[in-house]
């Protein structure tokens, strides 16, 4: 089921609407103002619907400044851009300078005008519980070649069946061989609601892609306060180091013995104020986490055939995978998280400062945390690390499902 209202009219004119997505308990409102997730509200165990996205009541708001994009859709490069540059098939092209002590780099395209800036076109599917938003940047817009057709899909439904989800005192590595023998979470999401999230480029001309969603998590309810106490699990045995001005160093490090060891299950805030430089240079969490499992698809599997069919089959190809399990231990919340992207980037609301947000909340440091799916920040001057190329004959597709849940009683920890 889904329901459609008027979110707000923009300065031009132009109406923006709220899409809201109805399983079961659970209900996702969507805007096609920059495709940007408004409201997750889910039951915690007891049956209380809370939710769990920080974001505002208002469509202002999300025109206005946002610095912390929250629900947003990002792209088309997400995270950031040393030198605000990209390099694409040995040529390089400049995106807007926004971040860095000198503003010499990017972030996310642009702050300021980046798709989630952008009124989005909708196609509303009642039968499949499915918003498709979709919108179109010209050849060098931002600084990047193509005239670009891009969709974002949003679709909620729900996955009946037995499972174990049990994050409390488990091992939840992902099962990959470097990271050596575990038990593997499995079957995590029987009797669960999913929101499954396909952003899909197509191009004129080969590009560079590199999109994600920004919504910040509190499982307690989006007005709870630290999210510190959240127990998180992330498949990674690897994660992206950064310099000072938050740019990844360049190498790809094992997080055995450092903070960023979350493979067995611990509070996002057990090692946040530890003696560490990474930390200190971020002000917590602010770092790509090399997921396992990736597999780089074959541009072979979609080459030769029209771009609609080719999505079809890169999305078919590009299969999601577990990345990170969190569970709020006063609600018995869980989320589960897949991905189709190399990484994720986790950021644990450093600098989060909101004193006008949604419900009359206000929003202090560590009052959410964002896990942004993406290929590792600044790929392009790396070639040995996965690229999002995109071209006329191989579009670009990422995937994110995410699974809600809770408890079957409330554990006293």
């Amino acid at each position: 089921m889904i329901e459609t209202e008027i979110f707000g009219t923009l300065p031009n004119g132009l109406l923006a609407h709220a899409y809201t997505l109805i399983e079961k308990n659970t209900r996702v409102t969507i805007s096609d103002f920059g495709a940007t997730i408004l409201s997750i509200k889910t039951p915690d165990v007891r049956g209380d619907v809370q939710d769990i996205v920080l974001g505002f009541d208002t469509l202002a708001d999300y025109a206005g400044a946002n610095p912390a994009c929250y629900g947003a859709t990002i792209g088309p490069v997400a995270n950031r851009s040393d030198k605000a540059e990209i390099v694409l098939e040995g040529v390089a092209y400049t995106l807007p300078k926004n971040d860095g002590p000198s503003q010499e780099n990017n972030l996310h395209t642009s702050l300021t005008e980046g798709l989630h800036k952008r009124l989005w076109k909708a196609e509303v599917d009642h039968e499949h519980n499915t918003v498709t938003l979709s919108c179109t940047l010209l050849d060098g817009e931002y600084g990047l070649p193509g005239d670009r057709n891009f969709s974002a899909r949003f679709e909620l439904v729900s996955r009946d069946g037995g499972g174990s989800d049990n994050l409390a005192g488990v091992t939840c590595l992902a099962g990959a061989s470097t990271c050596g023998n575990a038990d593997s979470i499995t079957d995590l999401d029987g009797g669960c609601q999913q929101l499954r999230v396909t952003y899909i480029c197509t191009t004129s001309k080969p590009t560079f892609v590199n999109m994600t969603n920004h919504s910040y998590f509190n499982l307690a309810g989006h007005a709870s306060g630290s999210v510190l106490d959240h127990e998180v699990c992330i498949h990674a045995c690897s994660y992206l180091p950064i310099r000072k001005d938050n740019v990844s160093e360049g190498t790809v490090e094992p997080v055995k013995n450092t903070p960023f060891d979350f493979r067995e299950a611990k509070a996002l805030g057990e090692n946040i104020h530890d003696e560490n430089e990474q930390l200190r240079r971020a002000n917590g969490y602010d770092h790509c986490f090399a997921v396992d499992g990736y597999t780089s698809p074959d541009a072979s599997d979609v080459a030769g055939v029209a771009h609609t069919a080719a999505a079809e089959t890169a999305e078919k190809t590009n299969q999601p995978r577990s990345a990170l399990l969190a569970r709020d231990p006063k609600s018995g919340r869980r989320l589960h998280i897949t991905i189709s992207a190399p990484g994720a980037h986790l950021y644990t609301g450093n600098w989060l400062n909101d004193t006008s947000a949604k419900d009359c909340a206000s929003y202090a440091q560590r009052a959410g945390f964002a896990f942004e799916p993406e290929f590792y920040p600044d790929c392009s001057h790396h070639q040995s690390w996965p690229q999002p190329l995109c071209t006329p004959e191989h579009p670009y597709i990422a995937t994110i499902v995410y699974t809600f849940s809770h408890d079957s009683h409330v554990l006293q920890l």
